[in-house]
């Protein structure tokens, strides 16, 4: 989740930039970085995956819930219209969406869960409340697969392998992505960018760097890539300690008891 944050934030000023940005090489923490929808909903599902936890009372009405209550404190930080209405309402379904939405806030899933299959299981959950398109769930599911595989132990080339034969093909580099790449937030056309962009990292922050320099819908490719960044690495202490200060403290605290609870290991 910290990576998550971490990526948002970074990735934040670069979103929707004319011409987009193409280099590995820029200010993460400028004067307009910001915290987005990306971290808003993260926070979301890390407070439902903790109420369905405790009182085990299932996690779909938790899901609802949490994410209506976060997104409507913070409706101004960058959702996309539909979302939107989604929040705003108090009896909408799901919405047929195949955008990157669904893996952009589920890291938390693959902190929860204490296997692969529930860690599974977790990330389809919080993604059908809202994005129901089987794009938007396949996208979900192998972001959080990522971050546990890596959280768990499992080398890139096993990740790698892993994400080939159950979701995506894999078979284009950054170096081959990056010219021709422009925005998008569909999840076929932006999720397998955001965890390539892992798979070639170097350190933490090599993963950010290497989501943003794509030039895409650079705050999401880089909240995923970092989620998988942070468990494979770690957060350096002064790259969180700046991201940090970018929260509110209602954020924080959810974000704080998240990690107290599930991220020790």
């Amino acid at each position: 989740m910290f990576g998550t944050i971490v990526g948002d934030i970074a990735g934040s000023s670069y979103e929707g930039c004319l011409p987009p940005i193409k280099t590995k090489k820029f200010m993460w923490f400028d004067a307009k970085a910001h915290f987005t929808d990306d971290t808003v909903t993260t926070i979301a599902v890390a407070a439902a995956l903790m109420e369905g936890k405790k009182t085990k009372c299932g996690y779909t009405d938790a899901l609802c819930r949490q994410l209506r209550y976060w997104c409507r404190i913070y409706p101004d930080v960058g959702f996309g219209g539909y979302f939107k209405q989604w929040f705003l309402s108090d009896i909408a379904g799901p919405y047929n969406s195949y955008g990157n939405g669904a893996a952009m806030r589920v890291s938390p899933a693959a902190w929860v869960g204490e296997s692969l299959t529930e860690v599974q299981e977790l990330a389809e959950l919080t993604a059908l409340v809202s994005h129901n398109h089987p794009q938007a769930v396949k996208g979900a599911i192998a972001a959080a697969s990522t971050v546990y595989l890596a959280r768990t132990g499992a080398d890139k080339e096993a990740i790698r392998a892993y994400l080939r034969q159950y979701f995506y093909p894999m078979d284009k580099t950054l170096a081959e992505i990056r010219p021709g790449y422009t925005f998008t937030s569909d999840t076929e056309t932006s999720v397998p960018e955001a965890l390539e962009a892992f798979l070639e990292s170097e350190s933490f922050a090599d993963a950010i760097c290497n989501a943003v320099s794509l030039g895409g819908d650079t705050d999401t490719q880089a909240a995923i890539a970092g989620a998988a960044a942070e468990a494979y690495y770690g957060v350096p202490a002064a790259v969180w300690q700046q991201s940090d200060t970018y929260l509110t403290p209602d954020l924080r605290n959810i974000l704080h008891a998240f990690s107290r609870q599930y991220m020790k290991n």
